[in-house]
């Protein structure tokens, strides 16, 4: 992704100027003070000229059409193809050239010179901590921080951003809610207030809120904009903190598209955060204005916003509500210590336990890194053909994985255990009252800095009493049986959850092959006589034809597989309204790749029939590598 300057809008405000109070040490008179600070702005001013002037030439880009237009920037996120109308990424920054390194190294030594003589100038140990910043040495900025003696809350300010960057996040939240408080209270809401980075949609629910409800709703909107809840504080929070501080840092000092800061400046660096490097463009012919400069961003951060309608309703939200990668967002994160977030394939289903809800999450980490797409109305994956790959070699000691429930109301995540059953996968449980919640199961690989995670709404209301009903359908791997049983056959009477549990799929994506399919049926008590069970599959991803004759009576519906059979039940097999679980192997090896709707039908002696449903998609592992 990258910004440029757009030459026919030059017209710029500043948002906020930070005051520079020189104050020196007893050594210092205040004659001297005042050349020192002229020497460390005549130092930065110059290390920003060398900076574009040693970066790397590119064709001049000022051309075509933005993805986005901010103030006087063109923003662009990337290519389409014009062939596929596929989204290609944005060019990775190239390296910076070891002159524009050693100047840094110049200019951090000048500024250190002049900071310990002039210890209580809040723009040059603003400057310190910034050009430290770049070069991820968050130990050294939090030095500067520590020893900074700018009056007010400044270097508050300024540890912050180091704390941020260095991932102790409970002392960077800390440090900013002292800053936060000894702001004026615009400037306060300004950057607690969420609405730049959440997408439009959001944005506009967040600014029509009234005023009594705002600082509530800001609160819950960042509670679902945390990236792991197995982090701990909220490194989301704390990072747009962080940028909010870097922005005055950076608006009375020179930058490399030699323009004075103004606040579309300030908008980009909180949305996407500071430029990574910076290339200099060939101006086209009669060119007379300032340099042209491309501004490239750190290609790492994802998004991390949900959608508007995951923020409204969690609990009715979906996978795709979730998703980290997309081209265009409104803004980019990436928490200290987990940089990249990836997809997690979870196959997640519901059972009844009294007036309790059971969530049960089967997991695994995939092995793609970029552009994971969850699809639509399914548990399954789908991967991008140009995703970027990553080798999963667990199980490492420090994995850490655990499943978070939060209710709707409260939001307050709890965290349930998940401990790997595999090498790169488990099962996690969580037992709730029945009510509506957001659900993220989530692992964390702190030595290399990476996390998974996978999101999705749940509810389920109290049972009414004598109202026959069905759990989710939980698709489990087949279990070894007799060569004499029937492909049907149950794999035992009666099985307990937990060995089926063990056993179940991370997601519901397979080749054509057989697999089991488990479930509880609930209200059965007082029930004796025969039960009829039935379950279809059914393809889902039908022509456009083919529907509209179906629906029209034209064409008979096709069932590609359909099994009933009927089973005796005494009451003492369901006395005390105890679940009945049952569990059936289908033979899906003859079926065509597709996505088809799993149905259970269940229907007792007398009463009305239950269904429960689950969707799968069947795809032939392709045998190119």
């Amino acid at each position: 992704m990258s910004s440029s300057f757009n030459p026919s809008r030059n017209v710029v405000t500043s948002l906020y100027l930070a005051i520079s109070v020189a104050v020196g040490s007893p050594q210092v008179s205040a004659a001297d003070s005042i050349d020192l600070l002229s020497d460390a702005r005549a130092a930065q001013t110059r290390f920003e000229r060398l900076r574009v002037y040693y970066s790397p030439q590119s064709w001049w880009s000022g051309s075509g059409p933005c993805d986005e237009r901010v103030g006087r920037f063109c923003l662009r996120f990337g290519r389409e193809s014009e062939e596929e109308g596929e989204d290609r990424p944005a060019p990775t920054p190239r390296p910076e050239s070891e002159e524009i390194t050693d100047a840094r190294e110049d200019l951090l030594e000048t500024l250190a010179r002049i900071g310990e003589a002039i210890p209580g100038d809040p723009w040059v140990a603003g400057q310190r901590v910034s050009y430290l910043a770049e070069t991820q040495r968050w130990d050294e900025a939090l030095e500067v921080a520590w020893t900074c003696e700018a009056q007010g809350w400044w270097c508050q300010g300024l540890a912050g951003i180091a704390l941020n960057g260095l991932g102790r996040t409970s002392e960077a939240e800390a440090a900013f809610r002292e800053v936060l408080s000894h702001l004026p209270p615009e400037e306060r809401e300004e950057w607690e207030d969420p609405s730049m980075i959440a997408d439009r949609e959001l944005s506009r629910w967040i600014r029509d809120l009234d005023e009594e409800e705002r600082e509530r709703e800001w609160e819950r909107v960042w509670k679902l904009a945390h990236p792991l809840f197995i982090l701990g504080g909220n490194p989301v929070w704390t990072e747009h903190m962080a940028r909010w501080m870097l922005s005055l840092t950076r608006e009375d000092a020179r930058n490399g598209h030699a323009m004075r800061w103004g606040s579309d400046m300030t908008e980009l660096l909180v949305r996407y955060g500071p430029v990574v490097a910076y290339e200099r463009t060939r101006e086209p012919m009669g060119y007379l204005g300032p340099p042209l400069v491309i501004g490239r961003y750190d290609p790492v951060p994802r998004n991390l916003f949900p959608a508007e309608s995951a923020v409204l309703e969690p609990a009715t939200s979906d996978p795709v509500d979730w998703l980290t990668h997309q081209r265009r967002t409104r803004s980019r994160h990436a928490p200290a210590l987990a940089r990249r977030i990836h997809t997690m394939d979870v196959q997640v289903a519901r059972f009844r336990r009294g007036e309790d809800l059971l969530i049960a999450a089967a997991w695994e980490l995939l092995d793609v890194t970029d552009n994971d797409v969850a699809a639509p109305g399914s548990d399954a994956s789908v991967r991008s053909e140009d995703a970027d790959t990553v080798q999963v070699t667990f199980p490492p000691e420090e994995l850490r994985s655990a499943l978070f429930v939060l209710d709707e109301d409260e939001m307050e995540p709890l965290r349930f255990m998940a401990p790997p059953t595999g090498p790169t996968g488990g099962v996690a449980t969580a037992v709730v009252p029945a009510g509506r919640y957001l659900i993220s199961m989530e692992a964390l690989d702190p030595k290399e800095g990476r996390g998974w995670r996978s999101r999705r709404g749940t509810s389920m209301e109290p049972r009414h009493r004598q109202v026959v009903q069905l759990s989710d359908l939980l698709v489990v791997a087949p279990a070894q049986r007799p060569e004499t049983s029937p492909p049907d056959a149950n794999v035992e009477d009666q099985l307990p959850l937990d060995s089926l549990l063990l056993r179940a799929h991370p997601h519901t994506r397979f080749a054509p092959q057989e697999i089991e399919v488990a479930w509880e049926v609930y209200g059965l008590s007082g029930t004796e006589g025969v039960v009829r069970f039935e379950i279809t599959a059914t393809r889902e991803d039908r022509g456009l034809f083919r529907r509209a004759g179906e629906a029209l009576g034209l064409l008979s519906s096709r069932d590609p597989v359909r099994l009933r059979w009927e089973e005796g039940v005494s009451r003492s097999q369901v006395e005390g309204d105890q679940p009945y679980l049952r569990s059936v192997v289908l033979d899906l090896s003859g079926l065509d790749d597709g996505e088809y709707e799993l149905e259970v039908a269940v229907t007792p002696p007398g009463r009305t029939a239950a269904t429960s449903t689950r969707e799968i998609v069947l795809r032939t592992p392709s045998d190119e590598p």
